[in-house]
C-alpha cells in the first residue's frame, strides 16, 4: 500500500491542455450559474434591508413626536407650527417644506437618510387625536410618485384626553 502511495506521487505526469480547458469551462459555468441566482437576491436583500431602515427611521422620528405630544398639557397647531406645552415648558415644533424644527434647530438634514428627504405633515382637524404623518421619499414631496415609504401616527395628547 504504501508502495503504491510512493508511486503516485512520484508520477512525473502533468495535465492536459484538454483537462485544463474542460476544468475551465466547468469552472466557468458554475460560476455564471451561481452569479444569476444571487444577483437578483442580493438586490432583493437590498431592498428589504432599505425598507427596515425606512421603517426604523420612522419610527424614531415617530415615537419622539409621538412622546412629547402625548405629554403635552397643551396643544396648538396653527400653519406649520405645533406648540406643545410639557412641565410648563414651551415646545415648539415648525414644518417648513415639510422639514422638522424643534425649537428652530433642524431634526434631521435634508437628505437625512441616503439622499431621501423625509417629509412630516401634522393634522389637528381629527381632534381629539393629533395625527403625524411621516414620509421618507424624494425630493418632490409627500405626493411625489417615488415616495418610499410613509407612516401615520395619531397622539391623543394629555389636555385632550
Amino acid at each position: 500500500m504504501i508502495n503504491t502511495f510512493s508511486s503516485v506521487l512520484n508520477q512525473k505526469k502533468g495535465m492536459t491542455l484538454i483537462e485544463i480547458i474542460v476544468g475551465s469551462l466547468l469552472f466557468a459555468i458554475v460560476a455564471v450559474t451561481v452569479s444569476t441566482v444571487l444577483t437578483p437576491l442580493m438586490f432583493a436583500f437590498s431592498i428589504a434591508n432599505d425598507t427596515a431602515e425606512y421603517n426604523m427611521l420612522l419610527d424614531d422620528i415617530g415615537n419622539r413626536l409621538t412622546s412629547e405630544i402625548s405629554q403635552a398639557s397643551d396643544v396648538d397647531f396653527s400653519g406649520d407650527t405645533l406648540t406643545l406645552v410639557i412641565d410648563s415648558t414651551d415646545v415648539i415644533y415648525t414644518f417648513p417644506d415639510g422639514m422638522l424644527f424643534r425649537n428652530e434647530d433642524p431634526v434631521f438634514s435634508i437628505d437625512y437618510y441616503k439622499g431621501k428627504r423625509i417629509f412630516v405633515d401634522v393634522n389637528t382637524t381629527k381632534l381629539p387625536n393629533v395625527i403625524v404623518e411621516i414620509t421618507i421619499g424624494s425630493s418632490g414631496g409627500p405626493a411625489a410618485s417615488a415616495a418610499v415609504i410613509s407612516r401615520e401616527y395619531a397622539v391623543r395628547p394629555v389636555l385632550m384626553s
